[in-house]
């Protein structure tokens, strides 16, 4: 049975008395628990805003979600916002979406439900984001991680960033790097840019072409080589060895 302000990380939800509320420390705040009756068989957690106070997020884990509790908990204390006012967040949901690091591209546009949600899918897991803050993220292998976000300042860059960590923990191995290659920067005249990395071509009206291309991943990986043929070879190469020592 864990002990009051056990930090997260150590935490054993199975071991939750009937009806018993404990509370776990984070690196950025403190996130109460509370076991139901087993007859209803889940836990509900109560993450708190910075300012230790507010309730910022209501979320529902049932027992296939436990071994993930502690991660997924940690991740929205981390992105919650100093106050939380139990309005509504302010989140844009397409917005959320596209800056999502674990979503596919968006050549195809961004598709909402009459509800207002958006949803997407990647290898073994589908996510959906609602305008009032509900997020519900479901494996194909049965697990899911749901809950509430409370506050208007739960703006689409947190809520996008509490997504990808639960997309994170419940993706098929080959999600956890999706890579992306950008564009190049293209022309561009010198004096409107200081931070060129052009190769040298330049055209009439003194315009330079910047071939730097930016390649990203999910895991949070960033790099910005001189070419789109480098960008796409430095992605080729992060997959190799991200990839080499996981388990699959």
């Amino acid at each position: 049975m864990p002990q009051a302000d056990t930090p997260l990380d150590t935490a054993d939800l199975s071991t939750l008395a009937d009806r018993q509320q404990a509370r776990f420390t984070t690196g950025h705040g403190l996130v109460a628990v509370r076991r139901y009756a087993r007859s209803s068989d889940f836990v509900r957690a109560a993450v708190r805003a910075r300012n230790g106070r507010d309730r910022a997020a209501l979320l529902t884990l049932r027992p296939e979600a436990y071994p993930l509790a502690p991660a997924w908990l940690a991740a929205i204390a981390e992105a919650a916002p100093e106050t939380a006012d139990h309005r509504h967040p302010s989140a844009a949901m397409s917005s959320v979406r596209l800056l999502a690091r674990m979503t596919p591209d968006h050549r195809n546009g961004i598709p909402r439900q009459s509800d207002g949600s958006v949803g997407w899918s990647m290898p073994g897991v589908s996510a959906r984001v609602w305008p009032d803050g509900r997020i519900e993220l479901r494996s194909t292998t049965g697990a899911e991680l749901a809950g509430q976000l409370e506050g208007s300042d739960w703006d689409h860059w947190k809520v996008a960033a509490v997504a990808d960590a639960g997309l994170r923990l419940l993706c098929a191995p080959e999600a956890r790097h999706l890579t992306r290659t950008g564009q190049p920067s293209g022309w561009h005249r010198p004096f409107d840019r200081s931070d060129s990395a052009g190769l040298g071509r330049e055209r009439k009206g003194g315009q330079m072409y910047d071939g730097s291309t930016v390649a990203s991943c999910s895991c949070g990986w960033r790099v910005t080589a001189e070419s789109q043929l480098g960008a796409r070879a430095l992605t080729e190469q992060h997959r190799r060895e991200a990839t080499s020592g996981e388990p699959s």
